[in-house]
């Protein structure tokens, strides 16, 4: 017994690291658990990494992407400083101005996870093996339990699916296949490595784990998660990873697997054609919209804009709420209700022409957000309008009084404000301007720079190379350009992107010794 108790605290002698190690593993979980607790777990983690690091943060000597990152969150922080000005100085005074600055300082704390990650890998104080491991049966265990979730109507923990999405741990947040998509392909990797001298083994437990977490994206109803996923597994086999075999096993297992599920219901054949259907049109709107605003601006010069507008999408009324097709509420709920009210007939009542409905909507409401972020842009087009300003300023533009809820009808643009673009780089065009952009162009380049430069490392299968090319994808699709995205400056968000980011930055350092 007591060699035992010795043999326990020599290990732990032998990792004095092991409890930060653990800390930074837990982000993979703490995104299920919710923001607060990703806070919690980002500032538990910073405040042991500075107890760890002491003066070596200030003495370290940065390259330049930890300079130019640095440079943007200052950008944000100006920009903001610059909206709080002119508010009190130039124009009618902004109740939220000194909210929104304030909120530029603490998003700092993400530019401080990232100095506390890449220091200490640098110092060989983190591992990553560990976050790996637990992001890999994270999505393994939320994709089981969608697909739970998908054909008893609850999950393992009794949360309730909702029609056609399944959300599973995140109950009513239809997120889930967000979450899959961030941390699959680490799952993927992982049983790489861990079978890659079994190759029997290998091949078919790598087959089991993409065609459960395929599964799991596609039960989800998240549409651009499973269009995304689809696309990773491409640039995989396109860049010839060695594990062409098992992906074309997959694809064919998928497409076996799908065809038998959409077949065996058709009401959920159905919402899946109309859903799907819509998908290019939404790439197309954040793809041209140049073309849009031209079209917009036509239309905004036009006497009988209202009238033209309504052949489109009729009007309904929602208790005291017109809805045009200049105005779209984002809630699926109220387009639900209003479905269910006296407003098409009894004939058009079939779910697929419901969901079709609803996705012209949505089509619609992604155009008239890009709009909205050009034109508020454009306000200020150097620095932008500082962190959280998208609907305030938004709102700057309004012809009618109609605010419901965070939505705004503009007229005069043919636009829909809401809190932000539903795209990430509208976002950083409207709220730090042109120097914002070019500056994330920058960091772009750094990264595609980075990943050409070091392809012939990353495509070796050792546990350096598994977790940095898990990462590259993932950072990828994430900021994929032609996508819709939730905002760039909530906790989530940020700390995801700041965590895969540094990341990378870090193996710059292994690579370079490689």
């Amino acid at each position: 017994m007591i060699q035992a108790k010795s043999t326990v605290q020599e290990k732990n002698s032998n990792n004095p690291y092991l409890f930060i190690n653990l800390v930074f593993s837990f982000f993979p979980i703490s995104f299920i658990l919710g923001s607060l607790i990703v806070n919690l777990n980002l500032v538990l983690f910073c405040c042991l990494g500075i107890y760890y690091l002491k003066s070596k943060i200030l003495t370290t000597k940065f390259d330049f992407s930890i300079k130019i990152i640095f440079l943007f969150f200052f950008i944000l922080f100006f920009s903001t400083s610059l909206s709080l000005i002119k508010s009190l100085y130039f124009e009618e005074y902004d109740s939220t101005a000194l909210n929104r600055l304030v909120k530029s300082i603490l998003f700092f704390r993400f530019f401080l996870l990232l100095i506390t990650i890449y220091l200490l890998n640098k110092f060989d104080i983190l591992l990553f093996k560990y976050f790996l491991l637990t992001a890999a049966f994270s999505s393994i265990l939320l994709s089981l339990d969608i697909i739970y979730q998908h054909y008893f109507g609850f999950d393992i923990i009794g949360l309730k699916s909702s029609a056609f999405r399944n959300s599973g741990f995140f109950g009513d947040e239809a997120i889930a296949g967000g979450y899959l998509l961030r941390f699959s392909f680490f799952a993927i990797f992982f049983t790489i490595f861990i079978f890659k001298d079994k190759n029997y083994t290998k091949f078919i437990s790598t087959v089991i784990v993409i065609c459960v977490v395929c599964t799991g994206i596609f039960f989800s109803g998240n549409r651009m998660p499973f269009i995304l996923f689809i696309f990773g597994l491409l640039l995989i086999l396109l860049f010839n990873f060695k594990i062409k075999k098992i992906l074309l096993m997959s694809f064919l297992t998928l497409f076996i697997l799908f065809n038998f599920i959409i077949s065996s219901d058709q009401s959920f054949k159905s919402h899946l054609i109309a859903q799907y259907s819509s998908f290019y049109g939404n790439a197309s709107n954040t793809l041209f919209w140049s073309f849009y605003i031209k079209h917009s601006d036509k239309n905004a010069k036009s006497s009988d804009k209202s009238s033209d507008a309504r052949k489109t999408f009729p009007c309904y009324e929602y208790g005291q709420t017109p809805y045009c097709s200049t105005w779209i509420r984002t809630s699926r709920a109220d387009v639900d209700e209003l479905w269910e009210g006296e407003v098409t007939s009894k004939t058009e009542k079939s779910m697929g022409q419901k969901t079709t409905w609803y996705s012209k909507i949505r089509s619609s409401f992604y155009r008239k957000q890009f709009l909205a972020a050009i034109y508020t842009w454009k306000l200020n087009k150097i620095f932008g309008n500082g962190i959280k300003s998208s609907y305030s300023d938004c709102l700057k533009l309004a012809g009618p009084d109609i605010n419901i809820e965070m939505d705004e009808v503009i007229d005069k643009k043919n636009v829909t404000c809401s809190n932000h673009p539903h795209n990430y780089y509208f976002q950083i065009l409207t709220t730090t301007g042109t120097v914002g952009l070019f500056i994330i162009f920058v960091i772009g380049l750094l990264f595609v720079v980075f990943a050409l430069k070091n392809f012939k490392f990353i495509k070796k299968f050792d546990m350096t190379n598994i977790i940095l090319l898990s990462t590259v994808i993932s950072f990828f699709l994430e900021t994929f350009p032609l996508r819709s995205t939730g905002s760039l400056y909530t906790t989530n968000n940020a700390t995801y992107i700041i965590l895969v980011g540094s990341i990378i930055i870090s193996y710059k350092k292994l690579l370079k010794i490689k």
